[in-house]
C-alpha cells in the first residue's frame, strides 16, 4: 500500500513541476527566443525545432549563438549547474527564392503604378470640335458650323481641337449635329481643290496679266495642275502659289 501511495505522490509532483512555468520551458518558448535573436541579428530564418518538447527552465539567461560562420545551425546553451545544450537547425530562404520574391514584389508594384497611371489618364479632360448643325456631303466647313467641347473619354484616337484645322475643309459624307469630327470624315486638305476659283497670273515681258480661273484638279504649293480660263474657256496648266494664285507654266 505504501509503495502504491509513493508512486502516486511522485507522479502528482512530476505533473505539478512540469506544469509550473517557473521550472519548465517548452520547445515553443525556445523557438520564439531563437526567432527573436535571429531578428536582432538581421537574419531571415525559421527554427526547425519540436515545439512540444519540455525542458527544465534555465535560471540564467539562455545563451544563443551561431555554431558556424553561417546561421544554418544555432547553439542554445543553459549555463546552470545541471544545464543543457541544444543544437537547432535554421531554415533560411535561398537566394533564388529571395530574388523571385523581389521580382514578384516589383511586378506587383509596377501593376499598381500602371493602374494608377491609367486611372489618371482616363480622368483627363480633352477639348474636341463637333458640328453645331447637320452638314451634307461636299459641304465646306465654316467657322459657325463647329464648336469646342470638353470630354473625359480618352478612347478617342483622332480628333481636332483647333478650329483653323477644319475651316474650309470639305466633307466626304453627311454628318449630323453633335458629330465629333475625325480625319476620315474629310477630304484630303489641299491648298487648291478642284472647282476652286483661282487667279491665273501670266507674265508677258515686264508686264503681268491676271484673270479669273477655275481649278480642274487639286494640289498643294508648287504642284502643277490644270486650270480653266473663265474669260476664254481655255484649259491651261500652272503652278500653285500662295493665296490660290496659279502661275502659268511655259
Amino acid at each position: 500500500m505504501f509503495k502504491i501511495f509513493s508512486k502516486y505522490l511522485l507522479t502528482v509532483l512530476a505533473v505539478i513541476l512540469l506544469s509550473n512555468p517557473t521550472i519548465a520551458i517548452t520547445g515553443k518558448d525556445i523557438s520564439e527566443k531563437v526567432s527573436e535573436w535571429l531578428v536582432s541579428e538581421g537574419v531571415n530564418g525559421k527554427p526547425v525545432f519540436s515545439k512540444t518538447s519540455v525542458y527544465k527552465d534555465c535560471k540564467n539567461n539562455l545563451e544563443i549563438k551561431k555554431l558556424y560562420k553561417n546561421y544554418k545551425t544555432i547553439k542554445v546553451n543553459c549555463s546552470d549547474k545541471n544545464g543543457y545544450q541544444l543544437l537547432i537547425r535554421i531554415k533560411t530562404p535561398n537566394k533564388k527564392s529571395e530574388n523571385k520574391n523581389l521580382l514578384n514584389t516589383k511586378i506587383k508594384h509596377n501593376k499598381i503604378f500602371k493602374k494608377k497611371k491609367e486611372k489618371v489618364k482616363t480622368n483627363r479632360i480633352f477639348k474636341v470640335l463637333r458640328l453645331k448643325r447637320s452638314l451634307e456631303k461636299n459641304a465646306i466647313i465654316e467657322l459657325d458650323d463647329i464648336e469646342l467641347v470638353e470630354l473625359s473619354n480618352s478612347s478617342q484616337k483622332s480628333f481636332f481641337s483647333h478650329k483653323k484645322e477644319l475651316v474650309g475643309r470639305k466633307l466626304k459624307k453627311n454628318l449630323k449635329t453633335g458629330q465629333l469630327l475625325h480625319p476620315r470624315h474629310l477630304y484630303k486638305k489641299f491648298e487648291v481643290s478642284s472647282g476652286d476659283v483661282i487667279s491665273i497670273v501670266s507674265n508677258i515681258g515686264n508686264a503681268s496679266v491676271t484673270v479669273s480661273g477655275e481649278a480642274q484638279g487639286s494640289g498643294n504649293l508648287g504642284d502643277l495642275i490644270r486650270v480653266k480660263n473663265l474669260r476664254s474657256g481655255k484649259i491651261i496648266r500652272g503652278y500653285i502659289k500662295k493665296n490660290k494664285i496659279i502661275k502659268i507654266f511655259r
